[in-house]
């Protein structure tokens, strides 16, 4: 009986042993599990802040050549019609172009046209959503402020290497 009686407790104890064991690992991947979904929520944050200013850098040294880039209104004389409006000018097989990125109704935009048509902002691709963008032209720098779909505001300021760039 004495056998028996040592058997049951043994067994009970290593049930115990599993079950404070079993807490344990469902305890840990709980919080590791939390820990990762911050750490997402936390690069997805950082992600969403610099997306249209990364993109918007890279299309500007893209095209950094002497006239080739020009802030301005988003008519093709680049008269202040209210829509901030990034010019980039390039010439591919002998005609000019112009690239246009700017702001309009909840969306970044990007229009390539020849340069001197005129066509309204709603033809453009809408590249991202977004609550806005501008852009200011001082000495050779181009400073661009966004505004991502969660408010938050992000800068950044581009040197222009080939010159001033131009103002319209």
């Amino acid at each position: 009986m004495r056998g028996k009686q040592q058997h049951n407790i043994e067994s009970a104890f290593v049930l115990v042993l599993f079950a404070v064991f079993a807490m344990t690992i469902v305890a840990v991947l709980a919080l590791g599990a939390n820990s990762y979904r911050k750490l997402v929520e936390r690069d997805n944050e950082g992600y969403n802040k610099r997306i249209v200013t990364s993109y918007v850098t890279a299309k500007i040294r893209d095209n950094d050549i002497s006239g080739g880039v020009a802030v301005g209104g988003f008519s093709s004389a680049g008269e202040d019609d209210g829509i901030e409006t990034l010019h980039l000018y390039q010439e591919i097989e002998g005609e000019k172009f112009d690239t246009r990125i700017y702001y309009y109704e909840g969306y970044i935009y990007e229009l390539l046209t020849l340069e001197d048509l005129e066509f309204k902002p709603e033809a453009g691709n809408a590249v991202m959503e977004a609550k806005g963008l501008s852009f200011r032209l001082n000495e050779g720098v181009i400073e661009i402020t966004t505004v991502d779909t969660e408010g938050h505001t992000n800068t950044a300021a581009v040197a222009l290497r080939s010159g001033s760039g131009v103002e319209s």
